[in-house]
């Protein structure tokens, strides 16, 4: 064969033979490394994308679900705390006795309580009804300070809204060096079932 003034030489016929049968082992294997790129490694590489997705789904879902138990442990331990709190609201019948027994712990220490006034507030939204005692507490400052703790230690659940001293007004009935404290205590109170809470 002649090209361009180039001979190319001829190849023996058994040559020839096997230089076509290699070029077609070579086309059959280039075919089937394709092939089985096309049959094997595509589906695989889809496969595992498809796991990859599948765990990044199942990564999400774990976090949003560890998220909704620990939710869920906080709301039924707030619910637990709640019910302790309730457990230690006087009743409505007992709110008058709440008044006796703050009084009673006031002498206790050496402070006097020469009045006391209550309200109810009807209850809202769901809410228990909340009544409050004010009443002046005239004694020495540590007696005072004795007496206060006793009321934030109240076996009730009371809580102390309101508080200012002053210095208590001189008369012959007043210890010298007292003090005189505001003081107006708030709680919550079991309504009656049968009444409905209505106060």
């Amino acid at each position: 064969m002649i090209m361009n003034g180039f001979t190319l030489p001829t190849v023996p016929r058994p040559a020839g033979q096997a230089l076509r049968t290699l070029t077609g082992l070579c086309v059959l294997a280039l075919g089937g490394a394709v092939a089985l790129h096309w049959l094997v490694l595509v589906p695989a590489e889809e496969q595992l994308r498809r796991t990859e997705r599948a765990y990044e789904d199942a990564r999400r879902q774990a976090v949003v679900l560890k998220q909704n138990r620990i939710t869920q442990e906080r709301v039924r331990d707030l619910e637990q705390r709640l019910e302790q709190v309730w457990a230690t609201l006087p009743a409505e019948q007992a709110f008058a006795s709440l008044a006796i027994e703050i009084s009673k712990s006031a002498r206790a220490v050496g402070v006097s309580l020469p009045g006391m006034t209550h309200s109810h507030k009807k209850p809202k939204d769901g809410l228990p009804p909340k009544a409050s005692l004010v009443f002046q507490a005239t004694g020495k400052y540590r007696d005072i300070y004795r007496f206060i703790h006793k009321l934030e230690t109240m076996k009730p659940y009371l809580v102390i809204e309101q508080l200012d001293a002053t210095r208590a007004p001189k008369s012959r009935t007043r210890r010298r060096g007292a003090v005189q404290f505001n003081i107006r205590v708030v709680t919550f109170l079991k309504t009656d079932p049968e009444t409905g809470g209505s106060t």
